[in-house]
């Protein structure tokens, strides 16, 4: 017997904040909904589709209620299976797991062999008496990007709730306006809040995706606060953890409280709001933060911001090639010379004045047209190859330089 499905049209509108619900009936028997996702012409055989799903915990333990069936049009245009269906269960930790879920597959026959496709179904199959439901935000494929894309944009959040040492069906951990921690807001008065509820010993997560690979060595910049905005510092924050992920493929170990790559200080302004930073030593697309599973562990976390930020530019002063920190006198002026000392290859570095006005593009060294005395304050900016910016990572560079001295007076004894 079929069940229904509502808010079809959310799940091809390009908006992975938006969902479909698929619902079986409460019945005796077996009941289910089905939903077609179809592309604008056919997808070329080996290219992997990812569906993004809201995966309810009351579906734990019935992983095959829930499958993904490629299709392609017959001359008929009807949709017909191609290649075997994947159940949730074989794509999804769902045994430890509910809420917004990314599943990604390539379509290949019974013996392996990868098949084009014109989309995919999914299917909720209600079993015995239970009504069942189930999100479906979007599906799509990855392309590569058109040049100076503007990178490293939080495009999506995933969020939910992980069994840890509990049952899945006893957690009551939930995450609010998860949304909100990639809102750009610049005042940052919006967050989404982590909580683990009465049960502390289960995760709650959320993870953040961007539309483009970090390189090996950005950092993940993340402005939090406790809930009860109390004083933080490293050891308070037991039960917290990031992983970065390329993918849905983890990228070394989770960083928790007591790795030597984690940074916390205290941000400026209202409220005790924090930045905690991390160099990832690999290649990254999303981070996920985790927060629970210990006990003594913070209850409620407020996340206000999750940007990937690229190292600041290194600078070197020099003065006829040789390094010189001081004053630097009008004379010299024109032999002194600003040099990027960490270049990162495949970036552009641009110089600024503190307007933002365009000095100087494409250039690892900069020497400043100083005409008088005074102090001169310059920014230097890289731009990676493909980017339009967004880096985050203009930082100043600043000299003094002294007047020309005047006549020594001399008196004669």
């Amino acid at each position: 017997m079929l069940g229904s499905t509502s808010g079809d049209a959310n799940a091809a509108d390009g908006n992975p904040a938006t969902q479909s619900t698929l619902n079986t009936l409460a019945i005796l028997g077996i009941t289910y909904a089905k939903q077609y996702l179809n592309f604008d012409a056919t997808i070329a055989a080996g290219t992997p589709v990812s569906v993004k799903i809201a995966y309810p915990s009351n579906l734990v333990g019935l992983g095959s209620a829930v499958t993904i069936q490629p299709f392609i049009y017959n001359s008929s245009h009807v949709e017909t299976a191609v290649g075997v269906a994947y159940t949730a269960s074989a794509l999804l930790s769902v045994a430890s797991g509910s809420g917004d879920m990314e599943v990604m597959l390539t379509p290949k026959d019974a013996a392996g062999n990868p098949v084009a496709y014109d989309g995919v179904w999914i299917k909720l199959t209600g079993l015995l008496s239970a009504g069942l439901s189930m999100g479906v935000y979007d599906a799509w494929i990855l392309q590569n990007a058109p040049a100076n894309t503007n990178c490293y944009q939080a495009i999506d959040v995933l969020a939910g709730v992980r069994a840890g040492q509990l049952a899945l069906l006893n957690a009551t951990g939930w995450v609010d306006n998860p949304w909100l921690a990639i809102d750009n807001d610049p005042t940052l008065a919006t967050y989404a809040q982590l909580n683990t509820g009465v049960k502390v010993l289960s995760d709650v997560f959320e993870t953040v995706v961007f539309n483009t690979n970090a390189k090996p060595g950005d950092s993940v910049y993340i402005v939090l606060q406790d809930a009860g905005a109390a004083l933080l510092d490293l050891n308070l924050l037991t039960g917290f953890q990031i992983q970065p992920m390329l993918g849905n493929t983890p990228v070394g170990s989770p960083i928790t409280n007591s790795s030597t790559l984690l940074n916390l200080r205290l941000l400026g302004g209202p409220g005790q709001k924090y930045i905690l930073s991390a160099a990832i030593p690999a290649a990254f697309d999303r981070i996920d933060i985790q927060l629970g599973g210990l006990v003594g562990a913070l209850s409620a976390l407020r996340i206000y911001d999750v940007r990937i930020v690229a190292p600041a530019p290194a600078l070197s002063l020099q003065l006829n090639g040789i390094p010189n920190p001081g004053p630097i006198c009008i004379n010299d002026v024109g032999k002194i010379k600003f040099t990027v000392t960490n270049a990162d290859a495949c970036a552009v570095y641009n110089w600024y004045k503190s307007d933002g006005t365009l000095l100087l593009g494409n250039s690892l060294t900069f020497t400043p047209a100083i005409t008088t005395a005074g102090n001169y304050t310059y920014y230097v900016e890289a731009i990676r190859s493909g980017c339009s910016g967004n880096v985050k990572n203009r930082v100043p560079v600043s000299v003094t330089v002294a007047p020309r001295p005047g006549s020594p007076s001399l008196t004669i004894q």
